[in-house]
């Protein structure tokens, strides 16, 4: 009898171990730091740095220094060093 309380209380310890550290999971987010690429309402796109680009018909546009960022299946943003900018809303962007 004893063995059998023994091993019930160490499965419920093993169960309740379980939940706890689920519970602790959080699904990752968007940093407060993020960068965001900006719809200006007129077709364009307000960069991080304020500067201003036209978007093309593919939903893509060019940089002020000739790269392009190309828009994917997604919808998100791939930039030319690699990186992707996520859509968070209709109308911006978070990149890292």
């Amino acid at each position: 009898m004893r063995a059998f309380r023994f091993t019930a209380v160490a499965a419920l310890a093993a169960l309740a171990a379980g939940c706890v550290s689920q519970s602790r999971q959080v699904a990752p987010q968007v940093s407060p730091q993020a960068k965001r690429i900006v719809s200006d309402g007129a077709g364009g796109y307000v960069l991080p740095d304020g500067t201003r680009v036209q978007v093309d018909p593919a939903g893509g546009f060019t940089l002020p220094n000739g790269a392009y960022v190309r828009r994917d299946a997604s919808g998100a943003l791939n930039l030319p060093n690699g990186s992707r900018c996520v859509p968070d809303s209709r109308s911006s962007f978070a990149c890292p």
